[in-house]
């Protein structure tokens, strides 16, 4: 018995098929609840039991996590297949997820095209985010060739919130359709139609979109590198293959473990003069047609050789902390950060513990810097008022804001939250 309103995967079976934190915020708002309370609704009946360390995460994380391929979003497709009666697999991700080492890096959240959305509402489609635009490799709408957008055009809000309040397509904070542009497009925003750099992803999402349709190839992705590498070898003294080439198969070979991340498969397959989808398929022999022309110096831009930056972490360690024992007020994680010419990522990564302490210890100054304030706003409302009394007249919480703002240079709010405070005591009856 189904336990849920039968919704359907929108898109299912096509390359333009919906991402499943989009299905969870348009189910939610249809069964009248918030999108974390659906998300925790389907969990409590699916058959897994997570453990309680397992807790939802909301917000920006949380979206990314269902938009990813794990156990979470896993056991949610499938809860949701067996309560609504709909298929709500997506096979993109599924191929990719198979060949693919950590293709969940590749994933991000909530982007969109104004176009595409202006177009479901004209026709009276409801609108949803598909699972082409989560791809961070996809800059721009494969129909229109406009940037993807991340933040509402008119408030400038990222779509995070789990609320459901309203309908997919429309601005959590201000409610704007996502459709509407603050500007009008120009030719210049049009991409031209060749110049497209995540055409090898969209045709994954073209032919891999239906169970079924990627048939198996010849072998393994392991094994067809390893046969490139040999192939390499043996032309490897004919002038059209270039050396580099050869080096940089020969390195993915000899570090293959199971599976290669997504931008090192791309530049393989621009490589060989194959598809991306061709390679991880294995639908191709090794020919001597494969190499000929290519050049590691003449890669595109976006699948370029990105180098490597190294650091002496101990020497990185020792400037942090005479850096701390040197500040008078604990610093943020990201002015530590600034300081060593770091990333705050990397901080959290390599010296987890130092990280740690460095956010406690600024979080605790602040917590006491604000009490501090409170207090001496209090402080000084109560000696506002009994010299104002003492003199025999009343004076208005509007004359004590501003002569004590202008005396202590106190925040707006702690000044004003004080005064008041003080005010009902004193006119308390």
């Amino acid at each position: 018995m189904n336990k849920l309103l039968p919704l359907e995967l929108l898109g299912w079976g096509t390359s333009d098929v919906e991402s499943l934190p989009s299905y969870m915020l348009r189910s939610a708002y249809w069964h009248g609840v918030s999108g974390s309370m659906f998300i925790r609704h389907v969990l409590d009946i699916s058959e897994h039991k997570f453990k309680s360390n397992d807790t939802w995460r909301l917000g920006k994380d949380g979206l990314i996590t269902l938009a990813r391929v794990n156990l979470l979003s896993r056991v949610t497709r499938q809860t949701l297949r067996d309560s609504t009666g709909h298929e709500m697999s997506c096979e993109p991700l599924d191929f990719l997820e198979r060949h693919v080492r950590d293709i969940g890096c590749e994933i991000g959240g909530f982007r969109w095209c104004p176009e595409c959305f202006a177009e479901m509402e004209r026709i009276g489609a409801p609108l949803y985010f598909k699972q082409i635009w989560h791809m961070r490799a996809v800059i721009r709408c494969p129909v229109h060739r406009v940037c993807l957008l991340d933040r509402c055009d008119k408030c400038g809000s990222a779509q995070e919130s789990l609320s459901a309040r309203l309908l997919v397509g429309s601005c959590v904070n201000c409610s704007q359709p996502l459709s509407k542009r603050k500007h009008e497009l120009v030719p210049a925003d049009i991409a031209p139609s060749w110049d497209c750099a995540a055409h090898d992803i969209l045709e994954i999402f073209e032919r891999a979109s239906r169970p079924g349709m990627v048939g198996k190839g010849m072998c393994n992705l392991s094994d067809f590198v390893r046969a490139v590498e040999e192939f390499l070898k043996r032309e490897n003294k004919k002038p059209q293959v270039c050396p580099e080439v050869h080096k940089f198969v020969e390195k993915y070979a000899r570090n293959w473990k199971t599976h290669c991340r997504l931008i090192s498969l791309r530049r393989l397959a621009y490589l060989m003069n194959l598809t991306l989808f061709q390679v991880l398929a294995c639908a191709h022999h090794v020919n001597p047609m494969l190499l000929t022309t290519v050049n590691l110096n003449h890669l595109p831009e976006h699948l370029e050789l990105r180098k490597k930056t190294f650091r002496h972490h101990e020497e990185i360690f020792q400037k942090i902390v005479k850096y701390l024992e040197e500040q008078e007020n604990p610093p943020t994680l990201k002015q530590v950060a600034e300081y060593a010419n770091v990333s705050t990522g990397y901080l959290s990564h390599r010296f987890h513990n130092l990280a740690k302490k460095i956010v406690e210890n600024h979080r605790d100054h602040e917590e006491r810097r604000r009490l501090k304030d409170r207090q001496n706003a209090q402080s000084a409302a109560v000696g506002f008022f009994t010299v104002v009394r003492e003199s025999g007249r009343e004076a208005s919480r509007k004359e004590a804001y501003r002569v004590l703002r202008e005396e202590t240079g106190l925040p707006k709010w702690v000044l004003k939250n004080a005064i008041q405070t003080v005010y009902a005591a004193i006119h308390f009856e």
